[in-house]
This record gives C-alpha cells, structure tokens and sequence, in this order.
C-alpha cells in the first residue's frame, strides 16, 4: 500500500482510526449500564426530537469507521495518480473522526 510509505498519510489515517477506537471505548464504557432510550438530537427551539438507543450510538461509529475506510482505499489508489487528492481524503478522514468524536461526546453527556 503506497499510503503507508508516506508519513503524512500514514499519521493521519492512524490518527483518525485511534479517535474512532477511543470514541468506542468511550461510548461503550459510558453507555454500557444504560438501557432505556438515550437522546439522540435536541433543538432549542423544539425540545428533544429524536430518541434511539445504544445501537445508533454505535452504528454512528461504524458509519464513521467505513467511511475512513474507504477513504483510505480511495488515498491509495490515487495516491501515485493525484497525491493532492490523497492528502485531501486523509485530513477528511481525521476532520470526520473529530466531529465523530464532539458527537458522540456530546450524546453521551446529555445522558
């Protein structure tokens, strides 16, 4: 894999799994006593407008995880092609394991 030869790269996407594995173990460490609905989505306006339960929380993160997946197959099949364009797709990766992580965070303190 050519993205693992460049350590721009190989940071990034190691960076972004180690948040979603932390955000993971966060979750489950939190939520693992709880077994009612948690709030998923409140607004100011309107209150609490969505409800759901600890496999959301989850498939969140597995949404996120394929997703960075991907991306990193996408980053190293363009990567001798269009290097830019794997640079791109690794610190989307790492900007979308943050806002997974302020999410979840945020989701799990609400409850």
């Amino acid at each position: 894999m050519a993205i693992f030869k460049d350590k721009y790269l190989r940071a990034v996407f190691a960076l972004s799994l180690t948040l979603l594995f932390f955000c993971l173990i966060f979750a489950y460490s939190r939520l693992a006593n709880i077994s009612g609905s948690l709030i998923i989505h409140f607004d100011a306006y309107s209150g609490i407008d969505f409800f759901g339960g600890r496999m959301e929380i989850f498939g969140i993160l597995v949404s996120a995880l394929a997703i960075v997946l991907i991306n990193g197959f996408l980053a190293d099949f363009l990567y001798d092609r269009e290097r830019f364009l794997s640079y791109f797709l690794g610190f989307g990766s790492l900007g979308l394991s943050i806002l997974i992580l302020i999410a979840t965070s945020v989701i799990i303190l609400i409850n």
